[in-house]
């Protein structure tokens, strides 16, 4: 992580938040992209949070999506906060903004009663298993899914 971290404000999602938000979920998810639909429905959604980065600009730059959930591989209890989706745009990747706002959702977790973080990356996305791992996440299971056309 550089030591010259932007400035930066973090806070949560609101209503007038969520077409930035998919068009962010979309460059973290390009194929296919997230249903524009789902954002709304993910909002209303009382047990998901995201948390938005701003620029000193005021321009949104990353999101942290977690949801709370009572299982996950490799956890212990049935207290879990879930990191559904994790994105820093690329010119501000390494500055410090994704450990940011996994701080945040750290500190939420320990105040609403969460005793584990849980998270996934596909196999191939090796600066996210960097980026968990100089976390302090551990890898818990490598897994490869198939399916056969009917």
């Amino acid at each position: 992580m550089a030591t010259n971290t932007p400035k930066l404000n973090i806070r949560l999602l609101n209503k007038l938040d969520l077409l930035v938000w998919h068009e962010l979920r979309c460059k973290l998810w390009p194929d296919p992209p997230p249903d524009r639909e789902e954002v709304g429905r993910l909002w209303l959604n009382p047990r998901y949070i995201v948390w938005l980065a701003e620029n000193d600009d005021g321009r949104i730059i990353a999101f942290l999506e977690v949801q709370q959930c009572n299982r996950a591989d490799g956890c212990e209890s049935d207290r879990i906060l879930y990191i559904e989706g994790w994105y820093v745009e690329p010119d501000y990747q390494r500055q410090g903004i994704g450990t940011a706002l996994m701080s945040t959702a750290e500190q939420w977790a320990r105040e609403h009663g969460l005793l584990e973080l849980a998270s996934d990356a596909l196999l191939e996305n090796n600066i996210s298993h960097e980026a968990h791992k100089k976390l302090g996440f551990k890898e818990v299971d490598r897994q490869i899914s198939y399916m056969k056309k009917l």
